[in-house]
């Protein structure tokens, strides 16, 4: 493959093959959601085994962050991506021959990291290919389907189980690596990344910036309910008596409502700052929180009774995220894109007390 900043001719092939990367650590997070009833069933496990091995799922995401920056800043995008892509791509077909709840948690957890790597790599490698005056083009385009995939994970992963088994949403996952993997080889290495890594930005430093540990608690204590919820939906709704199906799509309005967070979190801040709309937002925040846990105590609630508080608590997160990472990254605007992104998706390790949430459900 040659230099992207030169072929303008690739520049739609190389355009689907960033938005694979972009969107395939959500795949391995979300397709398998609803078929949590069905592996506890096959690997006659407890629903709470099931649910952890979402929780270190997250563990391992979190903790990859902090190898694959700095050695794709070292080493270059190139032999980093292909191992981190290549351990995915061993884990998901490993999980075709899990049969019990311990195979599950570890091949999970390689799973975790070695997708990390497109998570952390995907952005540096558009600032290392594309010409400047095209970043912001590449990103936009990128982004919406970043931010849909929440909602096409699931009910992709709905659609295998019903027509196959809950091995094929592993079996896809690792097709589609094999995919990703192969334009790899046609990847010219680019020194960018090497001669921006004198930064000397290290996860230490986040750290110690008191700006960055405010802003990732308010991202945890938010992440920590939404995600508990998406943690423990998948047990909820089948007891409940919903069908796979029904589960797949009722992640789509809570992921439409995140979005118009997001985007009206955008339009808000045209006329006022970060500063003035995050208490209120909070606020909101809080008010949902309380209405989701009530809705559990009304007798034969529906499905719809409970997603819409949890869809207006959607909402909020969709425009409070961009506004803390925005507030936590700003101590550090000369980081280069490989570790900015490890600062962005560090966040992911500040979700884990959803694991405590999802417990509860049972």
């Amino acid at each position: 493959m040659r230099d992207l900043e030169n072929i303008h001719a690739t520049w739609e092939k190389i355009l689907v093959w960033l938005a694979g990367l972009s969107v395939l650590g959500f795949l391995a997070t979300d397709m398998y959601l609803p078929a949590f009833a069905a592996i506890q069933a096959d690997l006659q496990t407890p629903a709470s085994a099931v649910s952890a091995s979402l929780s270190l799922f997250l563990a391992g995401f979190a903790a990859a962050q902090l190898l694959w920056g700095p050695l794709s800043d070292r080493y270059g995008r190139k032999p980093v991506l292909l191992i981190g892509l290549t351990i995915f791509a061993l884990g998901s077909l490993g999980m075709l021959w899990v049969e019990n709840a311990a195979t599950l948690l570890v091949l999970r957890f390689v799973q975790a990291v070695g997708v990390c790597a497109a998570a952390v790599i995907w952005q540096a490698l558009v600032t290392d290919y594309y010409p400047s005056q095209k970043v912001n083009r590449i990103f936009a385009t990128i982004m919406p389907l970043v931010g849909l995939s929440p909602a096409l994970a699931p009910l992709l992963g709905s659609w295998l189980l019903v027509h196959f088994s809950w091995q094929a949403i592993f079996a896809t996952l690792f097709a589609i690596t094999v995919v990703l993997i192969l334009p790899i080889f046609w990847l010219k290495p680019t020194t960018k990344a090497r001669n921006n890594s004198q930064d000397g930005l290290t996860f230490t430093d986040l750290l110690r910036s008191k700006t960055y540990r405010g802003n990732v608690l308010i991202y945890a204590a938010c992440s920590a309910s939404f995600f508990a919820w998406l943690t423990g939906s998948p047990f909820i709704l089948s007891e409940m008596g919903y069908s796979p199906a029904v589960i797949g799509l009722s992640y789509v309005p809570q992921t439409i409502a995140f979005l118009i967070g997001g985007y009206g979190c955008r339009a808000a801040l045209q006329k006022w700052q970060g500063k003035q709309l995050l208490p209120w937002l909070l606020v909101l925040f809080a008010v949902s929180v309380i209405a989701t846990w009530a809705a559990g105590f009304i007798s034969h609630v529906s499905l719809v009774e409970i997603l819409i508080p949890f869809c207006v608590m959607a909402i909020a997160n969709g425009a409070i995220y961009p506004i803390v990472v925005a507030q936590a990254l700003r101590p550090f605007p000369h980081a280069n894109w490989s570790r900015r992104s490890v600062a962005e998706h560090s966040t992911t390790g500040s979700v884990l007390p959803r694991k405590s949430g999802s417990f509860l459900a049972y």
